[in-house]
């Protein structure tokens, strides 16, 4: 019977199949995968949901805030559901973006929002983790570019694996006024991620020697050292800042130095049009 069929009628039902088949499989590889979405569901529990956890940031920075997580459930693809990014083919989870999640509670060293390999992003600001620690878990991010973790009650000595994260662009912990670096951690941070074009610390205890290596990372557009504690003289030479665009140092009492010395080497364009220097309670001799 099957020798009987036209000839174009047996290719038109293989290439049918072929083509059915091919699609279904690339369907199925952008299904988030199964370890993947367990772990979520069970960061998810970690958590309790309370509605003024995210403060006032996020209406101040006009970013809406509502649970996230009550969009993750069980039996869905986690590919779909709020706040999360996958790969378009592989399915692995490269984005969390959790800010202004309303989210109360620990982040402990063993939390499962460590076991993603492939994260790019993650954004956990405005949320209240309740005195959590940012353990070496951070560290672990590997492929991390964008790592903010501002406003979300964070305390204790930051772990020196966070400078780990030698693909990072992007770094903000800011506003945690708990929290403080270890002794060189500050240091080896400015040493490791080289390719930081954004780096928000205010807040953060560094207490410090203003570190010269800092103002030689050619790639910073944004620098916010406000409130950090910072101590000694700030550098009058050497300095190579060509894309910088803010500089904060609000709130160091104790660093001093001839200011308008410093600042001739940013160019000038940056420097008159663009650079916003807040300088208050930063002790600066204003000689030319």
């Amino acid at each position: 019977m099957m020798s009987k069929l036209p000839l174009y009628f047996i290719f038109f039902i293989s290439c049918s199949q072929l083509f059915f088949s091919s699609f279904s499989f690339s369907n199925s590889t952008k299904l988030c995968p199964h370890h993947q979405t367990l772990a979520l569901l069970q960061l998810k529990k970690s958590f309790s949901v309370i509605d003024n956890s995210s403060f006032w940031g996020c209406d101040y920075y006009g970013v809406m805030a509502y649970p996230k997580t009550e969009s993750w459930k069980k039996g869905s693809d986690c590919c779909s559901w709020d706040g999360v990014t996958c790969d378009k083919v592989t399915g692995h989870v490269i984005g969390l973006d959790l800010s202004c999640s309303w989210l109360y509670g620990t982040i402990h060293s063993n939390s499962t929002l460590f076991l993603f390999p492939h994260l790019r992003r993650l954004n956990l600001a405005f949320n209240d983790f309740n005195g959590s620690s940012i353990s070496a878990g951070f560290g672990r991010f590997s492929t991390l570019t964008h790592l903010n973790l501002s406003s979300s009650e964070f305390s204790g000595k930051i772990a020196p694996e966070i400078s780990h994260l030698s693909t990072l662009v992007s770094l903000d912990l800011s506003r945690n006024y708990g929290a403080k670096f270890a002794s060189h951690g500050f240091n080896s941070l400015v040493q490791n991620l080289t390719k930081l074009q954004k780096l928000h610390l205010g807040g953060i205890s560094i207490s410090s020697v203003f570190p010269d290596s800092l103002l030689n990372q050619s790639s910073l557009i944004s620098l916010d050292l406000s409130l950090c504690g910072l101590h000694g003289r700030f550098p009058d030479h050497g300095i190579h800042l060509p894309k910088l665009e803010l500089l904060n140092l609000w709130g160091n009492g104790d660093l001093s130095g001839n200011f308008h010395d410093s600042v001739r080497t940013i160019p000038l364009w940056s420097w008159i049009y663009q650079t916003q220097i807040s300088v208050e309670s930063f002790q600066l001799q204003w000689e030319i």
